[in-house]
């Protein structure tokens, strides 16, 4: 009853943070499109407004759809849109179109996603997606307004980190021998992670300005921070995921093994450990590249077909930064597999 209580408490809360509306922006319904074809491409819409004191009028919103940029996409009849509402100095009801209203599509998915652990996991998957959630809650209601207020990064990174391996494994496995096992192996590749993360950014001169992100934050909002400690954070929060798989897959194994046969020398034990970890990390580390390959594929296709020699551009800052990511998150991953194998083996002694 207490899971269950801490868990609709959770849901609640990261609803409110995700849901929650801007009450100066309401929702419309495409009813109509007229193209207009000038310098750049532009269609008249006619919206019918769907919430706020305007509810049900029509109102006309133009839209300019530019090529090569986050507007260039189709509208259709019966689709959902973001609109601005403003009166003019007539007093008549004008709007502006801000963008297409996507996050009933990603509510169907989030709902999928979330049946799938449930029908698959049963109990063991609604604590999981509350560990998710409680993830999310962290960074969003403690980590980033922290660090927006100057607290030191680094240290409310880890501070975070460690709040989430702890009550997300209390979370799915309970506070149990096994579950502790899993923390200490998980925290043991994530400080390894963010050591080597701080260290060879310092050598490399890691500045973090290079991402197009950043530079949004201090031209469009003003924010000064310290984006080097700022990327440190993203591989320490990026590496956490990876771990605990990787922590809790061989914990489970080794301890289904010695519930199995009970007699087994802790030799034979730690013999096994090992086999299953090196299985486990040919796979893992393949796919945490690849994973950072797959978000950084733009940056990889300018590389590839710039004149730029291989050397040189492995040498800029923003390539550099993608590699010290996946390379640092992949070194805390391998590291966590020899952790949890020795701290296991100890356990179950």
């Amino acid at each position: 009853m207490k899971k269950l209580a801490f868990i609709i408490i959770i849901i609640v809360l990261i609803h409110t943070l995700v849901w929650a509306s801007n009450s100066q922006r309401v929702l419309g319904k495409v009813l109509k499109i007229e193209k207009i074809q000038d310098v750049v491409e532009q269609e008249t819409l006619k919206i019918e407004i769907l919430e706020g004191k305007h509810k049900g009028k029509v109102i006309n919103v133009t839209r300019e759809r530019m090529e090569y940029s986050s507007f260039d996409f189709d509208l259709n009849i019966g689709d959902q849109v973001l609109m601005e509402l403003y009166e003019d100095e007539n007093g008549s009801l004008n709007g502006r179109f801000v963008n297409v209203w996507r996050v009933d599509k990603l509510k169907n998915l989030s709902f999928i996603f979330i049946i799938s652990i449930i029908l698959f996991g049963g109990l063991k998957g609604v604590l999981s997606i509350s560990s998710l959630l409680f993830s999310a809650y962290v960074i969003v209601k403690f980590m980033v307004p922290g660090i927006l207020k100057g607290y030191n990064i680094i240290t409310i990174s880890i501070f975070s980190a460690l709040i989430i391996i702890m009550v997300s494994f209390v979370l799915i496995a309970g506070f149990t021998k096994k579950s502790l096992v899993s923390m200490l192996g998980t925290m043991g590749g994530t400080i390894t992670a963010g050591l080597l993360a701080y260290t060879y950014s310092k050598l490399t001169s890691i500045t973090g300005m290079a991402d197009e992100n950043v530079m949004f934050l201090i031209t469009n909002m003003g924010i000064k921070l310290d984006f080097s400690s700022l990327y440190m954070c993203s591989i320490l929060i990026g590496t956490i995921g990876a771990t605990m798989d990787v922590s809790m897959s061989i914990t489970t194994s080794m301890f289904e093994i010695k519930k199995q046969s009970p007699r087994i020398k802790t030799k034979d034990l730690l013999q096994s450990g090992f086999h299953i970890g090196k299985d486990i990390m040919s796979t893992m580390v393949n796919t945490l590249i690849l994973a950072y390959a797959g978000s950084s594929m733009p940056l990889l296709i300018i590389n590839i077909i710039s004149d730029t020699e291989y050397i040189y551009s492995i040498n800029s800052e923003i390539l550099a930064m993608e590699i010290i990511r996946a390379l640092c998150s992949s070194i805390g991953l391998v590291m966590t597999i020899p952790l949890t194998i020795l701290i296991a083996t100890h356990a179950l002694k």
